[in-house]
């Protein structure tokens, strides 16, 4: 017999304190199943799970074989088996395509398979293609043993009536008083009729069963207080994860049935195939997921076998079932810090009534989260919270920095433009009832906000209270309120005593305790991104991680401009993050700005912005296509839009007034002009000032 050996994963305990003795035992994290007796990574599916006479639980599935293609490549059949649902036996291999004498000449196509028991012997059944055309030449074959996990020999095959497309995934069903039954089914249709004693033919002919939901295949059956179960994969896709478990009950194993709806969700494999069975008075689901080879860059499938906990309601109804492991993590999402931006699906862990209140106790999307809010995937990308109702509430933990003012921004879709919610601070409605506007679908986004929302530093509750139904979420951000500063006005930025800013060498171009012409910038968008050009033309912009504030020439690439947050509220500091880099301006040592890694203002240099006003002279504003400004610590009129030399300044007689020029921009000494006012003229444009 081929050396076995036992493969321990870790386990862990279901954290749920308040439920029975029997749900608290161990089990082996999912996958349950990864390697083979040797050791070595292995990828199985399709798990038919079985209780024999020897205590042991065991499972049959099928295996994917890699580098897979698609499911072609499926060509052989292992054995595990566990006696406390952590330790996992590998039996080795029972069967292989080539061992079957009227199979497929190429291989391959051994898939989902079942076993049974009857006087002595074990019966293995697997679907596998008799011809090259291999989709319309299904048999399933027939193995025995006396063993549950060795030593068995293909018999031949259930002569089945009918086509033979889609006579797949067969399954068997011994009722209390010895009959057998026997199921298949692919392609939308499941049939199923009694065996003769001897487990290899037909008593009579073949019923398709009726009153199934949306069948696909995967079809298994099991008998709970005298009612019969069947459950199988459904059609479902949402974009993000397919094939769905459902179940149906009858009085009759031959039905019909009705339908009961889906026990446990699809994965983002897209294939599902379950089984369900009792083993030391606990009822578990298996299934499968490829969560294992996820990230290998497969081409086909490569699929592992899970297992989780399943529960009735006392009406006999299956309680939902949910991943565990590594297929679903769901996140423990606690406190986060702003400004940032958050997805909706991001909500903070604790349950029912705790951190939410959904209307009903399913995630109708089948995605990202264990619990009952509905999540499905976004157009957006990652994923979005839909189904919302009237009443309905969800809860975001929240670091604020700094008392101050902020701004809330929305990312929502609403077809009929109907939505309606408004967002709560520790119970405190901070919003009033916000409309969603109306998009083109609930797939169709937009963004609104709100400003100038007044919080205090510390740890909150968000709460958004969903006061009418017709929209979807995505996500929001919150952020300081935007500063008002006009499109044109010109301004400084000053760190700690110096007025700054560097070149794209990092090299500091302005580092003055006064204004200077190379200090002065200009404000050409406000907003969510503040645009900055400098006296000499060029743009203030970021490169990369070494140069966080330059001036880069004619850069006025939309990813090199500064994201713009006000950092107090009624003030003027403010702090800059690179659109282009993801990383924020802030202070090493208090001299010298420089990058940093993160982006939660705790280590930001808090810039001061200031209009830079003339001292001494105004300029007028009866012509704004030459703005004038003055230098005071200099005592030169400020031309940073002329060229230089190509200037003349004229009093309001006429005169022609002396001065000096500088290169690049021009600045002409004016202490010793009169008060009054004069008149500026530069390549065609005019502009006026008075000293006083």
């Amino acid at each position: 017999m081929k050396r076995k050996r036992i493969i321990l994963v870790i386990a862990f305990v279901m954290a749920n304190v308040s439920l029975s003795v029997v749900r608290s035992q161990a089990m082996a994290e999912n996958p349950c199943i990864r390697y083979d007796a040797n050791g070595d990574t292995i990828y199985t599916a399709d798990a038919s799970a079985h209780v024999w006479a020897d205590g042991r639980l065991y499972i049959y599935p099928s295996h994917d074989v890699t580098p897979p293609r698609s499911c072609d490549l499926m060509d052989r059949y292992h054995v595990f088996s566990t006696d406390d649902m952590v330790t996992w036996v590998d039996h080795g291999q029972i069967l292989e395509a080539s061992q079957v004498p009227w199979g497929r000449p190429e291989g391959g196509f051994m898939w989902a398979p079942d076993c049974a028991y009857k006087d002595g012997t074990y019966y293995f059944y697997f679907p596998h293609p008799s011809g090259t055309d291999w989709n319309n030449t299904w048999k399933v074959g027939i193995a025995t043993s006396s063993e549950p996990a060795a030593n068995f020999t293909v018999q031949g095959y259930l002569e089945l009536p009918g086509d033979q497309h889609a006579m797949i995934d067969p399954t068997v069903f011994i009722d209390d008083d010895g009959q057998a039954y026997f199921y298949y089914g692919g392609g939308n249709r499941c049939m199923a009729g009694k065996l003769k004693d001897n487990m290899t033919e037909l008593d009579g002919g073949l019923t398709q069963m009726i009153g199934l939901n949306d069948f696909h295949e995967a079809a298994w059956v099991h008998k709970y207080n005298g009612v019969y179960y069947l459950s199988y994969a459904d059609n479902f896709n949402n974009g993000y994860t397919k094939n769905r478990l459902q179940y149906a009950t009858s009085n009759s194993p031959l039905g019909p049935w009705s339908s009961k709806g889906v026990y446990l969700g699809g994965t983002t494999e897209g294939t599902n195939h379950g089984s369900i069975v009792e083993y030391k008075g606990q009822w578990y689901a298996f299934y499968h997921n490829n969560v294992l080879s996820a990230g290998l860059g497969y081409k086909g499938a490569a699929r592992s076998v899970c297992v989780d906990k399943l529960f009735y309601n006392d009406n006999g109804t299956i309680q939902r079932v949910y991943h565990t492991g590594l297929s679903f993590p769901d996140p423990v999402v606690g406190v986060k810090n702003i400004p940032n931006t958050f997805l909706a699906e991001n909500y903070t862990s604790g349950g029912e009534g705790i951190t939410y209140h959904d209307t009903d106790a399913v995630n109708e999307g089948e995605i990202f989260r264990h619990d009952g809010v509905d999540i499905e995937p976004c157009s957006d990308g990652n994923a979005n919270i839909f189904s919302i109702q009237a009443g309905e509430w969800i809860d975001y933990r929240l670091n604020v920095p700094n008392t101050a003012s902020y701004k809330l921004e929305f990312r929502m879709s609403s077809p009929q433009g109907e939505g309606a919610f408004r967002v709560e601070v520790d119970g405190v409605d901070k919003t009033g009832r916000l409309t969603v506007p109306r998009t083109a679908g609930f797939q169709i986004w937009t963004t609104f906000s709100v400003t100038d929302i007044p919080l205090t530093a510390g740890v909150h509750t968000f709460r958004f209270v969903m006061e009418e139904a017709g929209f979807n979420f995505a996500g929001f951000a919150v952020s300081f309120a935007q500063p008002e500063i006009p499109v044109g006005k010109r301004i400084t930025m000053k760190m700690g005593a110096n007025y700054v800013t560097y070149n794209a060498q990092n090299q500091l171009v302005c580092n003055s305790p006064t204004i200077t012409p190379e200090c002065v910038f200009t404000v050409l968008q406000n907003g969510r991104f503040i645009e900055l050009r400098a006296a000499n033309g060029q743009y203030v912009s970021t490169a990369s991680v070494k140069t966080p504030m330059t001036l880069t020439g004619n850069n006025q690439a939309a990813d090199s401009k500064f994201l713009w947050h006000n950092l107090q509220a009624n003030g003027q500091l403010f702090g800059l993050k690179s659109l282009k880099t993801n990383a924020v301006v802030c202070s090493e040592n208090g001299t010298k700005a420089m990058n940093c890694d993160r982006y939660d203002f705790g280590g930001w240099e808090k810039f001061t912005w200031a209009e830079y006003a003339p001292v001494g002279i105004a300029a007028l504003p009866v012509d704004a296509r030459l703005p004038v400004y003055f230098d005071a610590a200099r005592g030169e009129l400020f031309l940073p839009e002329a060229a230089a030399g190509d200037w003349q300044i004229f009093d309001v007689s006429g005169r022609r007034m002396p001065g000096g020029k500088r290169s690049n921009s021009l600045s002409v000494p004016v202490s010793a002009f009169p008060a009054g006012v004069y008149i500026v003229k530069a390549g065609g444009r005019t502009g006026k000032f008075i000293k006083h």
